[in-house]
């Protein structure tokens, strides 16, 4: 359905609009200042207590702004989270041409007037999920001119499977290597080969990748005539759902929800259509591990138990207290005094959902540290998401790491947290060591902590609402005496 920006409806900005002709698009309460220039400050260790509320999920917002770009009309989506991914993915819109507006934590996006298919390259570095634009602009407008991804490194994300489905949906793709100021960056050349849009065909994704279903799902959605695609991350995935419902309401027909294969019959126009973000399951979970890593007692919601049931059974077995007091609503108790023991180690190994998340493996490591016993950690998504393990060595961990795997061990078998200068080396690595800083003895600096604000709305605040003593500083750079 169509949308227009009604001023009374939405009065407060939440960041300022732009078109093509705005550069640059800004948060009101964004932090702004760079990684180099800002850290956190924690002084542990931390009993918390309250509730906290949970925010709309960034790896649902990702592929749901880009799928704006497959509409007619404008989309308006609800509950964003107000972290830096979506101000750099609103960016890329906006540099095609699209009109932006956000307020309150909605953002409304009319991609009508999108005048370009090339993303600003600068802009797509600072994001890996800026690569979803690929499958919109070549579905809709014919052509697209997207740089390689960036975002965490925690390891090969080839977008090979994007690329190949494409192809196999009728676009010529060119990948060409660029050596720009010394670093070797590359960019893609895709368009479709009939001059008009892609078209139905059949692929088989060899390994389930969400992100690749994505923009498969989206590229088909417009396609002319029938795709089906095979082995493809189940629409059982949240986000995958989540990018399944906005494409149907926007008049796309897909069909195979809960299955690993997808028919999808493109429709030429689909329509501008409205969505609220479901909260965010890997904040969720972070703040469940918060509470067990300081046993402590909060309260969360809004939050989609059925989406956090892995790391529920973990934390259970552990000896957590977990309730749910409402649809919504969660209790997170490792207060002493409500379990009567301390928390026991357990293993994890990551796989897609409902298997156990990646993007909790971190924060899982840093409990693990402050528990009986040790546990085994075991990552199967990622082959370079261990980089954190070194930080959590540095506050006085006892880790053992060997390839993808990591041998925790707790208090009682080596592990000591106390405070001292560590680096986020990325965005779920660095937000484990703030939950490593919360249960340490003394003061906790972390560095480059722009990696976690890309994920994290406001987390300082929120833990200090809680009862955490920890601070956002500003560094002052000291000059240079010769």
């Amino acid at each position: 359905m169509a949308l227009s920006c009604n001023n009374t409806l939405f009065p407060k900005p939440f960041f300022t609009s732009c078109s093509s002709q705005t550069q640059g698009t800004h948060f009101s309460n964004l932090p702004q200042p760079t990684k180099q220039d800002a850290i956190f400050k924690i002084k542990g260790p931390s009993t918390l207590s309250g509730h906290i509320t949970i925010s709309g999920s960034k790896n649902a917002s990702l592929p749901l702004l880009a799928a704006t770009l497959c509409c007619s009309g404008t989309s308006l989506l609800h509950n964003l989270p107000n972290v830096s991914d979506i101000q750099a993915m609103a960016s890329i819109l906006s540099s095609l041409g699209a009109k932006v507006d956000a307020f309150d934590g909605k953002m409304m996006v009319n991609s009508d007037g999108v005048g370009k298919v090339e993303v600003d390259l600068e802009e797509m570095k600072k994001i890996r999920g800026g690569f979803f634009v690929i499958g919109p602009l070549v579905a809709r407008f014919g052509e697209a001119v997207v740089a390689l991804p960036g975002g965490c490194n925690i390891g090969k994300r080839p977008v090979d499977l994007h690329l190949r489905g494409l192809r196999a949906l009728g676009a010529v793709v060119e990948l060409r290597q660029l050596v720009l100021q010394c670093y070797r960056d590359g960019k893609v050349w895709a368009r479709a080969a009939n001059g008009r849009g892609l078209v139905g065909g059949k692929f088989r994704l060899d390994y389930p990748s969400v992100g690749a279903t994505e923009t498969l799902m989206m590229a088909a959605s417009m396609a002319d005539g029938t795709t089906m695609l095979s082995n493809v991350a189940k629409v059982m995935e949240p986000e995958v759902v989540d990018l399944a419902r906005f494409l149907t309401d926007c008049g796309a027909w897909i069909e195979g929800a809960g299955s690993d294969n997808l028919i999808i019959r493109g429709k030429r126009q689909l329509y501008g259509s409205e969505c609220v973000i479901k909260p965010d399951r890997i904040e969720t979970g972070t703040f469940m591990l918060a509470a067990a890593i300081t046993r402590s007692c909060i309260l969360m919601s809004p939050v989609i138990p059925s989406r956090v049931s892995c790391l529920i059974d973990k934390l259970s077995q552990a000896g957590c207290k977990i309730s749910r007091l409402d649809q919504q609503t969660l209790q997170v108790s490792a207060h002493p005094s409500h379990i009567g023991y301390d928390l026991k180690s357990f293993d994890i190994k990551t796989n897609p959902f409902p298997g156990f998340p990646t993007d909790l493996q971190p924060q899982t490591m840093a409990l693990l540290t402050t528990c009986t016993g040790s546990g085994l950690v075991e990552e199967s998504v990622f082959d370079n998401r261990m980089t954190h393990a070194r930080e959590l060595q540095k506050l006085g961990a006892r880790i053992q790491v060997s390839g993808r795997n990591a041998r925790v061990y707790g208090f009682d078998e080596g592990s000591s947290l106390q405070g001292s200068r560590v680096i986020a080396r990325d965005l779920r690595g660095g937000v484990s060591l703030i939950l490593a800083g919360l249960a340490a003895k003394g003061t906790t600096q972390i560095h480059d902590i722009a990696h976690i604000e890309r994920g994290y709305e406001n987390i300082d605040m929120k833990l200090q609402n809680l009862g955490a003593d920890i601070q956002r500083l500003i560094l002052t750079p000291v000059p240079l005496i010769l």
